[in-house]
């Protein structure tokens, strides 16, 4: 199978990834609320997701660059399988816990693994197969939420619905394993004898520590420095908005299906956000293009309590909040994968879904425990505050950083 036929089903699959995942996640946080979790222990739960992948991130993108994408991509599957079996079969949050570990390295495996499917190539090709990706990818996080919540509204008992969306999961899952492995067997592997060496010494702890220290040495790029801050920010806005926004809806008597539209239209804004960057690349640069997303995002963040019960109100938020925060992918990918070679590229993604990773862990954990404390309307415009502040200080490393790109342009000019 050639490259490029790779190189879609990269773009395909995360589609059918997202799509797998937008299924099921929008309803863990009410799912666990309804075995008995507190606001500080869903928090809690989210963090697990982040917690393996901490550990695991860079070895997984070193494994990437050494045995290929394609049976990375066949171990993160089945550990979203796992994940998903479990989470149906719980009765209490022991079995949640368990499974939010196993999704976080399931997450963290197969997003490394189709991004590096879809950067590979020359630029143009490349930058214009991470837009088709961020694209499906948001199309998945659009129908996910739809099809969950059709599911979940078919029984008059939340609990079953939510436990059915987790078993329709499962089922999609194990489809998509069957034809990863169809398609695995086309792909071009790395020879077996150099791989089991070089998984083996990746995966000592000796390896793990390289493969760290190797990652970190990536940041000496000023793209990927400013790469990686700008996912920071934004996927903690994102983590915070997507954990806790169903409760927050579901406190004001918001019927499922109209927090599934609400998530779904989220979905739609960032898959249709992809058709402005080509406008806005014309006349921003892409380091004005993440901070303006952030900005946006964080005031939604802080503008959502004020919608409280009007419908119109939050939908209009949502779209907008999806929209923002639809550029960050794309846009992130395109700037640091311009300054790292090929063979760097599964670390480079590891290195990145880390950052995501650390994001995640500390947006939930905080966000729970204040949302605990203070309840959450308090707590989202405490934290849109922040978030506000946050971004200020950003913008002005934006402007630094595109004041140092131009000089360097400047010096290199003939």
């Amino acid at each position: 199978m050639p490259g490029e036929r790779f190189r879609t089903f990269g773009v395909v699959g995360g589609g059918f990834f997202f799509t797998i995942t937008g299924l099921a996640n929008p309803f863990f946080s009410l799912y666990a609320q309804e075995l008995g979790a507190s606001t500080f222990m869903i928090g809690l739960l989210v963090t697990l997701r982040a917690l393996l992948p901490i550990f695991i991130a860079m070895p997984s993108g070193q494994l990437i660059d050494s045995i290929g994408p394609m049976r990375m991509l066949v171990f993160g599957t089945l550990c979203l399988l796992a994940s998903m079996v479990l989470t149906f079969l719980a009765t209490d949050l022991t079995l949640l816990l368990l499974s939010q570990l196993f999704l976080g390295t399931a997450i963290i495996v197969m997003a490394s693994s189709f991004q590096v499917l879809v950067s590979a190539g020359e630029r143009e090709r490349r930058n214009a197969a991470i837009k088709q990706y961020s694209m499906w990818m948001s199309g998945g996080t659009m129908l996910g939420p739809l099809l969950g919540g059709l599911v979940v509204s078919q029984f008059s008992v939340p609990l079953e619905g939510y436990r059915a969306a987790f078993e329709v999961s499962s089922i999609a899952t194990g489809v998509f394993l069957i034809l990863l492995l169809v398609a695995s067997r086309f792909y071009v592997h790395p020879a077996s004898e150099a791989t089991k060496l070089t998984t083996q010494d990746i995966l000592s702890v000796g390896g793990v520590m390289a493969s760290y220290r190797s990652g970190l040495h990536l940041t000496r790029h000023r793209p990927v420095q400013f790469g990686l801050t700008a996912t920071f920010i934004i996927m903690y806005i994102q983590s915070l908005y997507m954990s806790f926004l169903p409760i927050f809806m579901d406190s004001f008597g918001f019927s499922v299906m109209v927090i599934s539209a609400a998530l779904t239209l989220k979905g739609l804004a960032g898959m249709l956000s992809r058709y402005l960057l080509g406008p806005l690349s014309k006349r921003f640069s892409n380091e004005q293009i993440l901070t303006g997303a952030g900005f946006i995002a964080a005031a939604c963040v802080l503008l959502t309590p004020l919608a409280g019960q009007s419908t119109v109100s939050i939908l209009i938020l949502v779209v907008v909040m999806g929209g923002a925060l639809g550029v960050n992918l794309p846009v992130s990918i395109m700037i640091m994968v311009d300054a790292i070679g090929e063979g760097e590229r599964g670390r480079l993604m590891g290195l990145r879904l880390l950052v995501n990773r650390f994001s995640q862990m500390l947006s939930p954990a905080m966000f729970g425990l204040l949302g605990q404390v203070f309840g959450l309307t308090a707590a989202l415009y405490g934290g849109g505050t922040l978030l506000m502040a946050t971004m200020f200080g950003f913008s002005a490393y934006a402007a630094r950083t595109i004041a140092a790109r131009k000089t360097i342009g400047a010096k290199d000019a003939p």
